[in-house]
């Protein structure tokens, strides 16, 4: 990206399954274009990429960087990027999109704060080689196999494999000791009051500490926030809320008034009301469901589904603004 030219970044929104918060996107389709996109994107999750084929480049806000056959990539939420084959070609690709912590929280014997820091580890590095990294790699394309074959007890394989997937992170960042550098692309305006967001959804914190965060005026943030994130702050916030509610009340036996609680929402009649309001149905019945494949796709997922599930042929023509509100004319990668 040149740096005269202003970056616009797109947030791309996967809603993943409440009780196996994975989407794995793969076939022909994924073929990726070699024409350099105008635009940056960012997850609300973690993303796992493995090239079949070809090579080409990782562009960041402020690094690029090269991949070939057999490459896996890792992006932690938050971090714009996008991907770009080289001229003449077209790389194949499959994508993982997972919530460590919506999946490693629910082990009663894993600390949350385990499941965070696999993640954060990863601003450290991007690509990962099979001769590198060839435990990234087993892992990567193990997952991608159980997807695909869904043979007996895959679900718990997945969990299984997701969890050695955390430790290896770790392991890895661990052994960077001292030769960590920092690629946080801390440049993203938004990405301070997102992490924030992600980790302290529970405390009430106003508009201004978030924009203070972000280096904005309270006004800029706003409508900064709304511009790239499709939503309001608040909004957003209450989202990511009932979202962990989900989790708890899926996986302990907390009362309902002491969930609302666990999650920032001090009236059960807010809390009830908002619950119904993104999922149509509340807390209570959510709970006493048997069995969460029974409920509706409105009952299983929180947000509107705006994440793509093909490669764009020509990325520079993903969008269009109308007025202050961008329409997505195609679904990409």
């Amino acid at each position: 990206m040149s740096a005269s030219t202003k970056t616009i970044i797109e947030y791309r929104l996967y809603d993943l399954p409440l009780d196996l918060p994975v989407i794995v996107l793969h076939g022909d389709q994924w073929h990726i274009s070699d024409e350099l996109s105008n635009r940056l994107h960012f997850h609300n999750c973690l993303e796992i990429g493995f090239c079949h084929s070809k090579s080409g480049t990782l562009t960041f806000e402020s690094e690029v960087l090269p991949f070939i056959q057999g490459d896996v990539t890792i992006i932690p939420r938050h971090i714009p990027h996008t991907t770009c084959s080289t001229k003449g070609t077209k790389s194949l690709w499959s994508y993982l999109f997972i919530d460590l912590e919506g999946i490693l929280g629910n082990m009663a014997s894993l600390d949350k704060q385990h499941a965070i820091g696999a993640e954060d580890a990863m601003a450290q590095g991007y690509v990962f080689s099979t001769t590198s990294h060839p435990r990234i790699h087993f892992i990567t394309t193990a997952m991608l196999e159980e997807f695909q074959s869904q043979r007996s007890n895959w679900l718990n394989v997945v969990k299984g494999l997701v969890l050695l997937l955390q430790s290896e992170l770790l392991r890895l960042n661990d052994d960077m000791g001292s030769h960590k550098t920092d690629k946080s692309n801390k440049s993203f305006v938004l990405k301070p009051a997102l992490d924030y967001i992600r980790h302290s959804f529970m405390n009430q914190t106003t508009m201004q500490e978030l924009a203070d965060m972000c280096h904005l005026s309270e006004t800029h943030f706003r409508r900064t926030f709304l511009s790239i994130m499709g939503t309001s702050p608040l909004s957003f916030i209450n989202t990511t809320r009932i979202s962990k509610a989900c989790i708890l009340l899926d996986t302990t036996d907390l009362s309902i008034l002491a969930i609302a609680e666990a999650v920032g929402i001090n009236s059960i009649s807010s809390f009830n009301r908002n619950f119904k309001q993104l999922l149509g149905i509340n807390p209570r019945d959510y709970r006493n469901k048997p069995s969460k494949s029974n409920l509706s796709p409105k009952q299983k997922y929180i947000l509107t589904y705006k994440g793509w599930m093909a490669a764009e042929d020509r990325p520079e023509h993903v969008g269009v603004t109308i007025g202050n509100r961008k329409e997505v004319k195609k679904q990409s990668k």
